[in-house]
């Protein structure tokens, strides 16, 4: 169906719209009347739009956060078992050189010994 200017006149009449009637009369190359105003639905879509990117960002940095306390967490475990078990090495080592010193002792003190009583 095609609207004919006259079909807007008489609809313009009819409801007594001033901006239809300005409408109608208006050139064709003109630009609109009136600026056209942002709607409060497109603001608030744009404020729900920055909010749900900004929650967004805020959980990608919490996980972020929380994934590196866990690596330093398992990094610190890590390096204390490392130290503990070097600790125990260095303790085992200690004890063997003694043992074998002690044991070297004796077979000195025994090699005398023998050597003495064989002399007399």
């Amino acid at each position: 169906m095609h609207i004919t200017p006259e079909k807007i006149k008489e609809a313009a009449e009819a409801l007594e719209c001033t901006e239809l009637k300005s409408f109608m009369f208006q050139e064709p190359t003109a630009g609109p009347l009136t600026r056209k105003r942002r709607s409060s639905r497109s603001t608030g879509r744009s404020s729900r739009r920055s909010t749900r990117r900004s929650r967004r960002s805020t959980r990608r940095s919490t996980r972020r956060s929380r994934r590196s306390t866990r690596r330093t967490r398992r990094s610190t475990r890590r390096s204390r078992r490392s130290t503990r078990r070097s600790r125990r090495s260095t303790r085992r080592t200690r004890r063997s050189t003694r043992r074998s010193r002690r044991s070297t002792r004796r077979t000195r003190r025994s090699t005398r010994r023998t050597r003495r009583s064989r002399r007399s």
